[in-house]
Parts: structure tokens; sequence; C-alpha cells
């Protein structure tokens, strides 16, 4: 895969830098000013915005290769200078490691722009896709993607020449609008209003717990707790779900979907929260294997 920038990715750059300040400006409800490739002293926007608060936002499109260390000196440049940083991939850029479309898949290179990118957004990468049909230029939504370790942990990194990528499945998670928060961790970040796939499928977890918690008794047909057995008959066989049986429940009804090691860090996520109902040290040991 060559990194080397060319003039059709430079075309494509300047065709999404575009579409985003006109999508962005047209549906976003918190903006006050807008403009295209607003420069900060030596720093260049690719978009620039400033919200209703007050905040400032540099979006920065990139659609060629760019190492960690590039992201971290511009995200840090923008930190100082107070701007909040909005970092968009071309799901079908040189930025990848392997085209990104919004869907769920196994096994697919990540570079290690976009796994750096994953630890910033904390369990999330965004994307737009340009696509191109005669002469009629579109842009997809945004998209977040969410990382997780690949089954097949003897592929975790490949290697392609000089160059190396990590082996990873991908969960797509939907961007509800194109409108911006801004938070500050180490960096000054703005986002999208979404959630990552692991918040997502904790939710879902507690519901399918919370709904197995009121299974009946077969004998008296009286409900009871997860953690309860039936006590009106001495004779009574009813057996709550727990521990194991319950794992193989959530990982069969979750894992085609999400893949064991978003169920397993779901499960440490929530267990540290409160009791679930399942062995603390059976989820440490299963979240073990990936993490």
């Amino acid at each position: 895969m060559s990194f080397k920038g060319s003039q059709a990715e430079s075309f494509s750059h300047k065709a999404i830098k575009r579409l985003v300040f006109k999508y962005i400006t047209s549906n976003c409800h918190d903006i006050r000013e807008s403009s295209l490739e607003k420069h900060f002293g030596t720093r260049r926007a690719d978009v620039y915005f400033k919200l209703l608060s007050g905040q400032k936002v540099a979006v920065e499109i990139q659609n060629s290769y760019i190492t960690v260390k590039e992201i971290i000196d511009r995200s840090s440049d923008y930190t100082k200078k107070g701007i909040f940083v909005l970092w968009i991939l071309n799901g079908k850029g040189n930025a990848v490691g392997s085209l990104k479309d919004p869907r769920d898949e196994k096994s697919i290179k990540i570079s290690p722009a976009e796994q750096f990118l994953h630890t910033f957004y904390g369990g999330r990468v965004y994307y737009v896709n340009l696509n191109q049909y005669f002469h009629k230029k579109t842009l997809t939504p945004p998209f977040a993607l969410h990382f997780s370790p690949s089954n097949n942990i003897s592929a975790n990194i490949f290697k392609e020449k000089f160059d190396y990528y990590f082996i990873r499945n991908v969960n797509y998670v939907p961007i509800p609008s194109w409108d911006i928060v801004c938070a500050e961790y180490k960096f000054k970040i703005a986002r999208f209003y979404d959630k990552n796939a692991v918040s997502i499928l904790s939710n879902k977890i507690l519901k399918f717990l919370q709904k197995s918690r009121k299974r009946k008794c077969e004998n008296c047909s009286k409900k009871f707790k997860l953690l309860r057995r039936c006590s009106l008959t001495s004779d009574c066989e009813f057996k709550p779900y727990r521990g194991k049986k319950l794992i193989k429940m959530i990982s069969s009804k979750f894992g085609n979907t999400y893949g064991n090691s978003i169920i397993y860090d779901s499960l440490h996520k929530l267990s540290i929260k409160k009791p679930i109902g399942i062995s603390k040290k059976l989820i440490e040991d299963l979240y073990q294997k990936f993490f």
C-alpha cells in the first residue's frame, strides 16, 4: 500500500473538506461562526467552527497517511491554543489500514493512526466516505467504528513491506446527528453525540439481565430474582440462570454482532459498578484473555 500523496488524494481531501463544512454548517444547531481553512499561526485547520458556547473547534480531515506523532503534535498545538480538535478520517483514503464502511466486520487491517485515535476518542474512530457517481459527489453521514481484538490472536499485528497494521474486529456505531460536543482530557477534543460500542452493549446486557430475573419458576409460576431459589416447596427444582450459563446465553445473543471481547469488556465494566449476578473472578478470567 502506497502512502505517498497523489493528485487524486488531494482532490478527495478538498472535496471532503467542502462537504463536511457544508453539512456541519447546515445541520449543527450550535454554530456561531464557520470557515474553511482557518489559520492559527503555523497551524491551519481544514474546517473551523465557533460554537454558541464560545468554544473553538478545528476539524482535521485526514485522507493521506499520517503518523501517530503527527496526530499528537497537531492535537497538542490546538490544545495549547485553546482549540478543540475533531479528527475525521476518509474511510477510503490512505490514512486507513483497509477500506472502512459503516458495517460490522471481522479481522480487518487497522493503521497505527486509527489505533491511536480509537484510544484518543475513548473507543471509537470517526469516518466519512466520499462517493462519486459520474460528476456528482456525495458524502456519507459521519459514522463511528469500534475496534476489538480479533479472534485470530496470532494475526494481531500484520506487516507489509515496511509498514505494519493491527488486525481487529470492527463494530459499526451510528451517529445520531452532526452536532458537536467538546470535552477535555489530556487534549481538548471535539466529538459527535454518540456512544461507543461498549456503552451500547452494556445497556443491552443490563436489559437482558433484568429480563432474565423475571423468569418464572416452572413449578409454582412465581417470579424470583436472579440469585434466589424457589422456597415455596422443598422439592421445587427451579434453578435461576447464573455464572457460566448466563455468560453463554449473553454470548449466544450478542456474540455474532459484537464478538466476545466486547462482551467481556462490557461485563467487566458493569461488574465494577455493581453486582450483576455473575462471579467477578469468572468475568476477570474471561476479560484477561483479551485485555
